[in-house]
């Protein structure tokens, strides 16, 4: 038995990752067994800036009772189409004990257990106040239409091909990359620190990246639509204990919408309530907005 778990909490740098094997792989599946049999999904996966569970992928043949791969949270496990109520049986504490065996965990720091603890916690009881959200409320008013902008296609990009391997930046980019982008990396000049909106001397930011990917800065852009190509924004957070990038996209309805990490497109923000402007929106943890940012259609690359 062989298990690939994701700490699904970042949005735009890559989530820390654990391969288990053998006994502790089983360990693991006992404590996020569900209560009953999967039934048919009715419902979206709950949605957050911060930590939002666990994505499970089974590297060999799937165990009894589980789908091949699934993202377990505190009250269910959820697959493309199955979902069944979860045992809760310390699979968060379980992790937590093993961080230090996590890959992509470079230049977290020593506060990040303790900030991933606190956000579990902190989870579980937005959970419990405001229950499951509704997913995707229709959008009753249009501001300012924006011909040149993506549609707004939530169902596209919330399929199993496509969710996991795609970020924030690919989102926000309308660019498909399966690689979960990171700002530079096509160009070879990938941002070198992600922790503010601007950097020492000789560092490259996360702006520096996009750039690099052929994005075009417009921090004058007040929220307005271009005339042509489509408006992005890109927001930090800061830490001590939690660093991580976050992009938002301006769609063709005049409203904005995000991705994230390899959770699913939402246009409702940390709050629940629909975005009119990322730098008044609920971010959670995002408290720095950088700046506005354009994307013109087939000029950029990102990897």
């Amino acid at each position: 038995m062989k298990l690939q778990l994701t700490l699904d909490v970042f949005s735009g740098r890559p989530n820390p990752t654990l391969t288990l094997e053998g006994r502790e792989a089983a360990d693991f599946l006992r404590r996020a067994e569900p209560t009953g049999k999967l039934s048919a999904r009715k419902e979206e996966l709950p949605f957050r800036l911060g930590y939002r569970g666990i994505i499970v992928e089974q590297l060999d043949e799937p165990a009894a009772g589980f789908p091949a791969l699934f993202t377990l949270t505190p009250e269910r496990i959820y697959s493309e189409e199955l979902t069944a109520e979860a045992s809760d049986k310390g699979a968060e504490s379980f992790l937590l004990d093993r961080l230090s065996g996590f890959r992509n965990t470079r230049g977290l720091g020593r506060g990040f257990r303790d900030f991933l603890r606190d956000d579990m916690a902190a989870r579980r009881k937005e959970f419990e106040t405001i229950g499951h959200r509704v997913f995707d409320p229709p959008i009753l008013e249009i501001l300012q239409p924006c011909s040149c902008a993506p549609l707004y296609e939530p169902a596209w990009w919330n399929v199993p091909t496509i969710q996991p391997r795609n970020n924030c930046y690919n989102y926000a980019t309308n660019y498909r990359s399966d690689s979960y982008a990171q700002p530079g990396r096509a160009a070879g000049a990938m941002y070198t620190n992600y922790t503010s909106c601007v950097v020492p001397a000789g560092q490259r930011s996360v702006r520096d990246g996009a750039i690099a990917d052929c994005l075009i800065d417009t921090p004058n852009a007040n929220n307005v639509c271009p005339k042509d190509g489509h408006l992005v924004a890109l927001v930090i957070a800061p830490g001590p204990a939690f660093k991580d990038f976050h992009w938002y996209r301006k769609g063709k309805n005049g409203r904005w919408s995000h991705k994230p990490g390899g959770g699913a497109v939402t246009h409702l923000d940390n709050s629940g309530a629909v975005i009119t402007d990322p730098r008044t929106a609920n971010r959670g943890y995002y408290t720095q907005f950088c700046t506005f940012m354009k994307v013109m259609h087939g000029h950029i690359k990102i990897n």
